[in-house]
């Protein structure tokens, strides 16, 4: 097998394409397995390049049944030219540790490997924290409320000839304050935790796989 693509990243050749494949390489540019900053390299190439740096645009070839039959005198092929070895590269055993390691994929952050990809957390479960928040600011108001009222009303039907005590106006001045701030809090808390689910919730939605090492989105699966 002469393949007319091959990829690598961190040094490590990790895919290699035939010509008739490709048309699959814009798939997996979009679907990451193949990265923006990976090198590539095709017979008669000099060096390595990056893949950012060429369009990967390549229509399906046609099925060869149905195209018209051409008599031409095929040329003797050429000797394929060998790929340069990447500029990072290890020594090839760190290729063959990887493929008889039994995992099906590997980490790029943390050079771990696995088998099946974690799913990270969707928004749905991170909005839980903004309800609990909100029903903890909505009983600080209701306790507030009460308090209020209730000093309120002791004022409106006490005995006009007792002095008010000053202690107590402080101290029910202090709980309506602290309960004022912690209810504020509480509510803010609340609509920060709406705004990070929803942000949680497109990332899940734009790619749910991590590893699960450390968490990263960015993985080689084997084929």
């Amino acid at each position: 097998m002469n393949p007319a693509f091959r990829f690598a990243r961190g040094g490590k050749v990790y895919k290699e394409l035939e010509a008739e494949e490709a048309h699959q390489i814009a798939g997996f540019l979009r679907t990451g397995i193949i990265g923006a900053n990976d090198d590539y390299w095709m017979p008669g190439m000099a060096d390595w390049k990056k893949v950012s740096t060429r369009q990967w645009d390549f229509p399906k070839q046609a099925d060869e049944s149905s195209a018209p039959k051409l008599n031409i005198q095929r040329s003797v092929p050429t000797q394929a030219t060998p790929a340069p070895t990447p500029s990072s590269a290890s020594n090839p055993t760190t290729l063959q540790s990887f493929s008889q390691s039994g995992h099906s994929h590997e980490c790029t952050a943390c050079k771990k490997g696995f088998n099946e990809p974690a799913k990270s957390p969707s928004g749905y479960s991170v909005i839980g924290k903004a309800v609990k928040f909100f029903l903890l600011s909505l009983l600080a108001q209701i306790v507030l409320g009460v308090i209020s009222y209730g000093y309120y009303s002791f004022n409106l039907y006490r005995d006009t000839t007792t002095p008010p005590s000053k202690l107590t106006a402080i101290i029910i001045a202090l709980i309506v304050l602290i309960l004022g701030i912690l209810a504020l809090g509480l509510l803010l808390m609340s609509l920060f935790e709406l705004i990070a689910s929803s942000v949680t919730h497109g990332l899940f939605r734009f790619n749910p796989e991590r590893c699960p090492h450390c968490k990263s989105p960015t993985f080689i699966k084997k084929f």
